[in-house]
């Protein structure tokens, strides 16, 4: 269970209002406190599939009031702990019809935490600055190393770090909201990182007499259709991670997706005039891209994220289901180039 400490600061003459609207939400404890000057705060807890619903009319009843701001804490564990949704509804005899329609409204799967802490924290990932860039290139070194000396603890090293992961999944969220600005982000942040990496392994098996006859380097030269269904998998459980507030299961998704051995290896492969096994690792590269961006619109479409204002999610539904489209040709596309290299 995500459960978040939410603290809301607002001008007094809008208290009232908020006090309202919080009332409205029947099981919502809160408390109000009176703040020096002319502000007071209120203080309660949600679960994270619930951020979305409360949060949400609160924004709108307070557009006019720049003083309004809300922090968003995650919280540990609470004493006592809270009771089981089950147990809430066999407990409660007669429920009100907001209540039910607020049961319906809620995602079809719980356990996530919000629209705007998942963006914060993808935005995050998607930001390009100098510690990215350095990242992509100590990960692209270690990566190089970890494949020409066929190294497993140098491979899972670069693995981990994994520079290019959160870009990826920042671009599905862009793509399910249909955030034009958090797009543009992605991609120059992608675009940047894959280049940096590309110029370094390049760099590196120009200059170096770098031993390309290695079992890490022929795993990466073909695409397989094994390698689009790991791929898929490990993105749909990505998404799911970032969506729960989890980050413990990141490090198994980075290890199974990874973007940097490939695109390595593509450069290495490239540095040594071996053009058929450098498009083999670009075509694995491009097969690991496309399957994680496509599940993470799928999961993130199936877990309810979509943007607050009624006109924004029909124009965010029509986007989607365009680059979804977009995504799903590619797959189709690449799993049957690896279907007809498997025949050969």
């Amino acid at each position: 269970m995500a459960l978040r400490l939410v603290q809301a600061t607002v001008p007094d003459a809008a208290a009232d209002k908020v006090d309202a609207l919080l009332c409205e939400h029947e099981g919502l404890n809160f408390q109000r406190h009176n703040l020096p000057g002319p502000h007071c705060e209120f203080h309660f807890l949600l679960e994270g599939d619930q951020l979305d619903s409360v949060l949400d009319p609160l924004q709108q009843a307070l557009l006019g009031y720049e003083d309004f701001r809300a922090v968003i804490l995650p919280v540990e564990t609470v004493i006592p702990r809270p009771a089981p949704p089950e147990e809430e509804e066999s407990q409660a005899e007669d429920k009100s019809n907001r209540d039910k329609k607020l049961e319906e409204a809620k995602p079809k799967w719980a356990n996530r935490i919000g629209r705007e802490e998942l963006l914060t924290r993808l935005d995050e990932a998607a930001r390009l600055d100098r510690g990215y860039l350095v990242m992509v290139f100590l990960s692209t070194v270690v990566a190089v190393l970890g494949l020409t000396l066929d190294d497993v603890a140098l491979l899972i090293g670069a693995m981990v770090i994994a520079p290019l992961l959160g870009p990826n999944m920042a671009l599905a969220l862009a793509s399910t909201l249909a955030d034009g600005k958090l797009a543009r982000s992605c991609m120059r942040t992608n675009l940047s990182g894959v280049t940096l990496a590309f110029a370094v392994a390049l760099v590196m098996g120009l200059i170096f007499d770098l031993p390309l006859d290695t079992d890490s380097m022929h795993a990466r030269s073909t695409l397989d259709l094994a390698d689009l269904a790991v791929a898929l998998a490990a993105g749909a459980a990505g998404a799911m991670a970032y969506t729960s507030g989890s980050g413990g299961g990141l490090v198994g998704v980075m290890v199974a997706v990874a973007l940097l051995p490939p695109l390595s290896a593509s450069a290495l492969y490239l540095a040594e005039g071996q053009w058929q096994a450098a498009i083999g690792a670009a075509l694995l590269l491009t097969g690991n891209l496309v399957s994680l961006n496509m599940a993470g619109i799928l999961v993130f479409l199936s877990r309810g994220i979509a943007p607050q204002q009624w006109w924004l999610k029909e124009r965010s539904r029509k986007v989607a289901t365009r680059m979804l489209g977009v995504w799903i040709g590619l797959f189709l596309a690449l799993a049957f180039f690896a279907h007809l290299a498997s025949q050969n």
